[in-house]
């Protein structure tokens, strides 16, 4: 055979295998979190990391401010249901930004629960994202025993869902501790549901605020779907937690109240239902308890979860990256061989948050830029999904902690050392490996038209993520080519964002004026976007000029190409 017919042949297989092995999972929006306790990172703060993994939908892309508010002795909240797309919700019981404008209705609730007299402000994307004192959280949807519905949902019961109680506990708490009651209160009184199917429907939180506490908060559905179980645990401070779309909790002593939390039907469900013995049990393990795994072995499930667990854990200590087999998953049945949180053996700084979460196992066996399946360019990127009707077949390749399908990912630094008005949220749009995050603060009142664009259907050159994603999706033409120039303009543009990032921070703490100092976080912050996306709209454009053709196209000169 000769070595042309034999190249031909190999294309084909490696299509065909990649066919299937893309063919072995549904696409759905699973989300990586990382707590790091005040002890752990480099400058005393609590800081949480997520990326906001989309699935096959569309996102609302805007990132909202919701404002205080008074309301009437009397008042209702209206509990909305989950809607992907664009508009999140339609209600001016959420501010300006969400009220309704030309042609659009107010979405309709699924009930209501008792309002108080005074919310707080905060910053919402799919999520409550940070409020005004600080309270800040990180989400993961995790596979769970149990199965709810929302209210009117094929005989469902379930009022509220993670998304609706972390807004609720931004509108309600300062602390940690407060927000977990009041989200486990009210799953317990009104019902808690997540998507429908057990891969993904318990839920996750890492949470963080100004008393410098992190704590990790899990809830399911009862088994009859019409109230929730959940438990909480609190990260040492000199340690940082991953959580990577399943339980981290394990044992539990139910008699520390300091370090644990739950539900008073916890251990009774888990008993009525068999699956936990407190006469030959020594110990509560809440993941081996209410953690969902296959009957059948399923290697792709469990390294699904573990192996992000374990990159992460492994890039911040160096003795766990040398002991621990990252062949195994992390299951209810394997959960063992994985740590509930690790102490770094230096303290996490920002620089290497932003690394993680830009992560796609560079430098490991299983690094996404080598390799066949990496192309003759080095692209990290997976695309999953089949399609309906076409059989399935098992395996996938890895699932990195930067995904192509990143919609958004953020940092968030609270600290008691600080006025509340200043905690920080470090926000990057699209695709972590290929973001830049800039500050929004905790007491900002608004953003730039750049971060308000909502749709994904519609192309917009306002738009900061449609400049990042433009840019990202470019880079799919020839990754390692453009990769050099896209790096150095990210670094670039990263430190001269901390360092103005630095100097509103020092102005704003010398102004005794909360609204003046809220002023100057505002106008700062908006600059900052503003000035990042006119940078990135002209880097795309130098990327067209240089990268087309398969050519990179240098200058005007007699052999400007190569």
């Amino acid at each position: 055979m000769s070595s042309t017919k034999a190249s031909e042949l190999m294309a084909v297989s490696l299509l065909l295998l990649a066919a299937a092995l893309l063919a072995s999972r549904e696409v759905s929006a699973k989300c990586t979190a990382i707590g790091v306790g005040r002890n752990a990172s480099f400058d005393g703060s609590v800081m949480l990391a997520h990326t906001d993994d989309a699935g096959d939908g569309t996102s609302d892309l805007r990132l909202v401010r919701v404002p205080s508010m008074d309301w009437p002795e009397g008042s209702k909240r209206p509990v909305y249901p989950v809607r992907n797309g664009y508009p999140r919700i339609v209600s001016a019981s959420r501010g300006g930004e969400y009220a309704p404008r030309k042609n659009q209705v107010e979405t309709e609730p699924l009930g209501f629960i008792p309002q108080v007299s005074h919310t707080y402000a905060y910053w919402d994307q799919d999520y409550g994202l940070m409020n005004e004192h600080q309270l800040a959280v990180a989400e993961s949807t995790c596979g769970a025993r149990t199965v709810a519905k929302p209210l009117g949902q094929d005989g469902g019961q379930a009022l509220l869902d993670i998304g609706e109680l972390s807004k609720i506990a931004m509108e309600r708490c300062k602390t940690a501790r407060c927000a977990i009651h009041l989200m486990g209160s009210l799953g317990v009184e009104h019902g808690f549901y997540a998507e429908a199917i057990r891969e993904d429907s318990g839920e996750a939180l890492i949470l963080a605020d100004a008393l410098d506490e992190l704590w990790v908060f899990h809830i399911l559905p009862t088994p009859d779907g019409s109230s929730a179980v959940w438990a909480a645990q609190r990260v040492r401070d000199d340690h940082a937690v991953v959580i990577a779309n399943d339980f981290v909790i394990q044992e539990m002593d139910l008699n520390d109240t300091d370090t644990f939390l739950f539900s008073d039907n916890m251990v009774d469900i888990a008993v009525a239902q068999g699956w936990y013995n407190s006469t030959t049990e020594e110990t509560f393990n809440f993941f081996a308890t209410f953690g969902f795994e296959k009957k059948k072995y399923d290697p792709v499930m469990g390294l699904y979860s573990g192996r992000r667990m374990w990159r992460v854990f492994s890039l911040i200590n160096a003795e766990y990256s040398e002991t621990a087999d990252p062949y195994v998953g992390f299951t209810p049945s394997t959960c063992e061989s994985y740590p509930f949180s690790l102490a770094p053996d230096e303290a996490i700084s920002l620089e290497g948050l932003f690394a993680i979460l830009s992560d796609h196992y560079e430098g490991t066996e299983f690094d996404l830029t080598r390799g066949l399946a990496a192309g003759p360019f080095g692209n990290p990127n997976r695309f999953e999904g089949h399609q309906k009707g076409t059989k399935r077949l098992p395996g996938g390749f890895e699932r990195p902690i930067s995904i192509y399908r990143g919609t958004f990912s953020f940092v968030t630094q609270s600290s008691s050392s600080l006025p509340d008005g200043v905690g920080v949220a470090w926000y990057g749009q699209d695709q972590p490996a290929g973001s830049v995050w800039v500050p929004v603060y905790a007491s900002q009142t608004k953003v730039p038209a750049e971060f308000l664009w909502g749709k994904q259907s519609e192309f917009s050159r306002v738009s900061t993520w449609w400049a990042f994603n433009f840019v990202n999706n470019w880079m799919q033409l020839g990754y390692n080519k453009m990769l050099g120039d896209v790096q150095d303009a990210r670094a670039k543009a990263q430190a001269e964002i901390f360092s103005v990032h630095e100097k509103i921070v020092a102005v704003a703490k010398r102004v005794p004026v909360k609204s003046l100092a809220s002023y100057i976080l505002t106008r700062g912050s908006s600059k900052i976007i503003t000035e990042l996306t006119d940078s990135w709209w002209s880097l795309s454009e130098k990327l067209i000029a240089k990268f087309s053709n398969g050519l990179i196209t240098t200058g005007e000169e007699p052999c400007p190409t190569r």
